[in-house]
C-alpha cells in the first residue's frame, strides 16, 4: 500500500506540470522566449502573436492577427518601424519586467517602456487581442505594467480605447501602414481632437481629410446612424481625466475591426463566415462632401445636388468666381449687414452633419429652448443644437464665429439651427398669420380638385375596363402594392399622343423590356417610354422591380422614374428623356467616340462611381444592380451618366451581403465568375462589371468579343498583360491619348484592375472606389482578373446561351449554377 501511494505522489507533479504547459500557451515569462515559427494563442484561441512577412515583403515582424480566419489579418505590431533583417529574432521578458525583440547579435529591435518593476513579470495574449505586461499573480487591468491596446497601430479592436488621458496627455491614435508591404507609419492619422466639444479627424500629415463629428450619444453626427452595426455596443467617455472612444462586441462569435487603411477610410468590418471574407459596414470618408470644409464657412455639401455645395440661407459666395468654377472652399458670408439683435432668428437644417466643434461652447444640462436663449444673448454665436439627441434631445452646443464641415447625411443626420437676422425670416407676425392663411386657403383648394380628379379617374377606369376587359388573372398590378410606391399614372392616350401613337420615327431602340419611344407630353415635356412587349424575355417580375426600386431612389446619376402607365394588357414605365442616348454610343462608335476626350471620360466614371456609391451604401435600400453596363449609362444634355434599368437588381436586407441564384441574369462580358458560374451575387459583381466598364471606356473597346492578333485574352487580360509589362498606356483608346493625362490614365486602368480581380474580396469597394477617384492615394498591385482569357465562341453559337435581341447588344442570360 505505502509503494502505492507513494507512486501516486510521483504522478502528480507531473501531471501538474502538463497542466501548466497546456494553460501557458498564451505567456511567455522569464524563463521562456519565442523564437521565430513560435506563437502564443490567446485563451479562446481568437488570436496569434508570432512573427509575420507582410504581403510581399521577406522582413520579420513581430504581431498579433486572427487565428480562426483563413486571411492573415494583423492588428497590431510591435516593430513597425524596425523589422528584422532574418528569422534570427527572439521575443522575451526580462527580469526588469521588459518584454524585448532582439536580433541574432543580441541587440534590442523593440521593446515595452515598462519603468515598473514586479517579482514574476509575464507576457500574456488576452482573449481581446491585447498583448499585456505584468505580474504573474496580478491580473487586474489597472495594474498592467504595459499593454498593446495603448499603442494601436492601424486598426482598433473591441475594448480598445482611442483618445487621449488629459492627466498624462497620452493619446492613442490609429496611424496607417505606409503600404500593404510595409507597416511602418504612414501618413494618415485618426485621432481624437480634445478642442471645443471633441470630435475624431482623420489627418494627412498635417491636413485635415475627413472630420467625423461630435458625439451625438449613439454615434458621431458625421455617420448615419444606421450604418452602426447592431451587433456592438458604443461609448464615448468625456470627462476631466479622459477623452475616449470604444466600442464592445454583444455577441462573441461576430469577428469585427475598425481599421484605418493605406489609403486613407477608416472602414468598420465583419468577419463572414458564409463568403469568407471581410464585409465592411461603413467607411469614411465616401464623398467628395466628407472632404474637411469643401463648401468653406457657412457653406452646406449635399452630394445628390449639383452644384453640391450651396450658401446657407442669408448668406452669399464669399468669391463668386471660384464659386462659378467649382471651387467653393472660400466659403460665404453674409448678405447683407448684420446688427447683432435679440430678435434674430433661426433656420433649422435637419439631417446634418453638425459643425466642426473645435470652435465651440457646450453644457449637458440645458434644454433646446435654455439653449436658444443663451445663443441669442452672445453676438459671437451663429448656430445651436442639441448635445445629445436621445430621449428627445437634451444638453446644448454653441457655435462662435463660424460654421464649417456642414454637410446633408440622408435622412439620418442632426437638426443645426443657424442664426439669421430676423429680415430672413420673412417678417413679422402679421406676414406669418397671412402666410398661413394663405396655405389654408390653397390646401383646401387643392383637396377639392383632387377629390375631382379621383372621382372622374375611377369613372373613367371603369369605362376603360367595359372597353378592354379587366386584367387576366395574375397579371394585374397594383402600384400602391408594391414597395408602397407614390408614382404618378399616366393615362395610356396621353402616352399614345406623346409618342405620336407609338410611331417608328419616335422609336429610339430596343432593350431586354421592349422598345423604348420619346414622347412630348402637353406641357412640352420631353419622356422616354419603356413599353413592355409580349415577346420580353423581361416581364412582369422585372417591370415591377424597377416601379419598386426607382421610384424610391434619388440622385443626380440614377435615371429618374416619372411614372408608369397600367392599363388594360399595357405596361409602360415613362423616365426622364436622356438626349445624347447611352454611353455605349460614344465609346465603341469610331466617330463619335471623338467626341468624349479624357477629361469628360473620367467624370463620367466618377459619376458612375457616386450612382453605385449611393446604391451600395447611401440609398434606404442596399442595392446590387446586376446588370451594370455601357448601354445601361445614359447620357443627359451636358453629358453627366445616369445608370438606368433596373429591372434586374435585387436588395440585401441586414447582414445580408451576398446571395445564390440559380437564374443568372445579366451580361456576358459585365459577369463576375463567381456569379456567371457559380449564381453567387453581391455588390461586388457590381465593382466588378464597373472594372470592366472603366476599361471599356478608356479603351474604346468592348470586353466581349475583344480580339487582338497576338494573343487570346479578353479586354481585361489585355491590359492586365500591358500594365505588368509597364506598357498600361497602350490599352488607351488612340483618340484621347494625351501625355498631359498619362497618369490620370494609368491610375484609372489600375483601379479598374482592382475592381476586375479574379477573388471578390480582393475587390474594392464602391466607397474605396470613390476614394481612389478622388485621391492621390497609392494603389495596390491588382492580380489576376477574372475572365481574362477570351473564349473563342461565335456570337450566335447555340454553346454560347445567349440571346441578343437589340441593337444596343442588350443581352439577358440563363444559366444554371453548379
Amino acid at each position: 500500500m505505502r509503494a502505492t501511494s507513494y507512486d501516486h505522489l510521483l504522478i502528480w507533479p507531473v501531471m501538474f506540470l502538463m497542466v501548466i504547459k497546456c494553460d501557458a500557451l498564451d505567456v511567455v515569462n522569464v524563463t521562456q522566449i519565442i523564437r521565430d515559427g513560435d506563437t502564443l494563442v490567446s485563451a479562446g484561441a481568437r488570436f496569434v502573436l508570432g512573427f509575420f512577412s507582410p504581403g510581399s515583403s521577406s522582413r520579420r515582424y513581430v504581431g498579433i492577427w486572427f487565428n480562426r480566419i483563413p486571411v492573415q489579418t494583423v492588428v497590431w505590431v510591435a516593430n513597425r518601424e524596425t523589422p528584422l533583417l532574418d528569422s534570427s529574432g527572439v521575443l522575451q521578458v526580462t527580469n526588469k519586467s521588459v518584454l524585448t525583440l532582439v536580433n541574432g547579435t543580441g541587440g534590442v529591435i523593440w521593446s515595452t517602456n515598462t519603468s515598473k518593476f514586479v517579482r514574476n513579470p509575464i507576457a500574456q495574449l488576452l482573449g481581446t487581442g491585447n498583448l499585456v505586461v505584468r505580474d504573474q499573480n496580478d491580473n487586474s487591468p489597472q495594474n498592467f505594467l504595459w499593454q498593446s491596446f495603448d499603442h494601436p497601430c492601424d486598426t482598433q479592436l473591441p475594448g480598445m480605447k482611442l483618445g487621449r488621458d488629459l492627466v498624462t496627455g497620452f493619446d492613442r491614435m490609429l496611424t496607417s501602414w505606409k503600404s500593404s508591404d510595409d507597416p511602418s507609419p504612414g501618413s494618415y492619422t485618426y485621432r481624437i481632437d480634445p478642442r471645443g466639444y471633441p470630435q475624431p479627424f482623420l489627418w494627412k500629415d498635417s491636413i485635415e481629410q475627413f472630420r467625423d463629428g461630435p458625439w451625438d450619444g449613439m454615434w458621431f453626427s458625421g455617420s448615419a446612424i444606421t450604418q452602426v452595426d447592431s451587433s456592438d455596443s458604443f461609448q464615448f467617455v468625456l470627462n476631466d481625466k479622459e477623452i475616449y472612444y470604444s466600442y464592445n462586441e454583444l455577441d462573441p462569435s461576430v469577428i469585427t475591426t475598425r481599421a484605418l487603411n493605406t489609403y486613407g477610410s477608416i472602414q468598420r468590418h465583419e468577419w463572414n463566415n458564409h463568403t469568407q471574407g471581410w464585409a465592411a459596414y461603413y467607411t469614411k470618408p465616401i464623398d467628395n462632401c466628407d472632404t474637411y470644409a469643401v463648401c468653406g464657412a457657412f457653406g452646406i455639401c449635399n452630394f445628390g445636388n449639383s452644384p453640391q455645395c450651396q450658401c446657407m440661407k442669408g448668406f452669399v459666395p464669399k468669391m463668386s468666381r471660384n464659386w462659378d468654377e467649382k471651387d467653393w472652399t472660400g466659403g460665404c458670408v453674409y448678405g447683407a449687414p448684420w446688427n447683432c439683435s435679440i430678435r434674430d432668428g433661426f433656420i433649422k437644417y435637419s439631417n446634418v452633419k453638425l459643425p466642426d466643434t473645435r470652435n465651440s461652447w457646450y453644457d449637458t444640462t440645458m434644454n433646446l429652448d435654455q439653449c436658444k436663449m443663451k445663443c441669442l444673448h452672445n453676438c459671437s454665436c451663429v448656430a445651436f443644437a442639441n448635445l445629445d439627441v436621445r430621449d428627445g434631445g437634451s444638453g446644448c452646443l454653441l457655435w462662435i464665429n463660424s460654421l464649417i464641415d456642414v454637410r446633408v447625411i440622408s435622412g439620418a443626420g442632426e437638426d443645426l439651427y443657424v442664426r439669421v437676422a430676423s429680415s430672413e425670416l420673412g417678417g413679422g407676425r402679421n406676414r406669418v398669420i397671412v402666410a398661413v392663411s394663405c396655405s389654408l386657403v390653397a390646401a383646401l383648394f387643392l383637396c377639392g380638385i383632387t377629390i375631382s380628379i379621383m372621382w372622374r379617374r375611377r369613372r373613367w377606369k371603369i369605362k376603360e375596363q367595359a372597353k378592354y376587359g379587366a386584367p387576366e388573372e395574375g397579371r394585374s398590378i397594383n402600384i400602391r402594392k408594391m414597395g408602397e410606391s407614390e408614382l404618378p399614372e399616366y393615362a395610356f392616350d396621353v402616352i399614345a399622343e406623346a409618342t405620336n401613337n407609338f410611331s417608328l420615327a419616335n422609336r429610339l431602340g430596343e432593350g431586354g423590356f421592349g422598345p423604348v419611344y420619346k414622347g412630348v407630353l402637353n406641357d412640352g415635356q420631353v419622356i422616354a417610354v419603356k413599353r413592355l412587349s409580349k415577346e420580353s424575355r423581361q416581364g412582369l417580375a422585372e417591370f415591377k422591380n424597377e416601379v419598386i426600386f426607382i421610384s424610391k431612389l434619388q440622385h443626380r446619376n440614377l435615371v429618374k422614374l416619372m411614372g408608369c402607365c397600367i392599363e388594360a394588357e399595357e405596361r409602360m414605365l415613362i423616365y426622364e428623356y436622356m438626349p445624347n442616348k447611352s454611353l455605349d454610343y460614344f465609346i465603341f462608335d469610331q466617330s463619335s467616340s471623338a467626341l468624349l476626350g479624357w477629361p469628360k471620360r473620367l467624370e463620367i466614371i466618377k459619376g458612375i462611381a457616386r450612382g453605385l456609391l449611393y446604391l451600395h451604401q447611401d440609398s434606404r435600400l442596399r442595392i446590387v444592380h446586376r446588370d451594370l453596363k455601357a448601354s445601361n449609362v445614359l447620357l443627359d444634355f451636358e453629358m453627366n451618366p445616369k445608370i438606368s434599368d433596373f429591372g434586374l437588381a435585387r436588395t440585401f436586407n441586414g447582414n445580408e451581403d451576398a446571395a445564390r441564384t440559380k437564374r443568372v441574369v445579366g451580361t456576358y462580358g459585365y459577369m463576375p465568375p463567381e456569379y456567371a458560374i457559380d449564381g453567387v451575387f453581391s455588390l461586388k459583381s457590381d465593382v466588378f462589371s464597373f472594372g470592366v466598364l472603366v476599361l471599356e471606356i478608356l479603351s474604346g473597346k468592348r470586353n466581349r468579343g475583344f480580339i487582338h492578333l497576338d494573343h487570346h485574352h479578353s479586354l481585361l487580360g489585355h491590359a492586365w498583360m500591358l500594365f505588368r509589362e509597364g506598357a498600361t498606356l497602350e490599352v488607351v483608346d488612340p483618340s484621347i491619348r494625351n501625355s498631359s493625362y498619362a497618369s490620370q490614365m494609368e491610375r484609372s486602368i489600375q483601379m479598374g484592375l482592382l475592381c476586375v480581380q479574379q477573388h471578390p474580396d480582393d475587390r474594392p469597394s464602391i466607397s474605396l472606389v470613390n476614394v481612389m477617384l478622388t485621391s492621390d492615394c497609392e494603389l495596390p498591385e491588382p492580380k489576376e482578373p477574372g475572365f481574362y482569357i477570351q473564349r473563342n465562341v461565335p456570337h450566335e453559337s447555340a454553346s454560347s446561351r445567349t440571346k441578343s435581341i437589340s441593337n444596343d447588344q442588350m443581352t439577358i442570360t440563363t444559366l444554371h449554377g453548379r
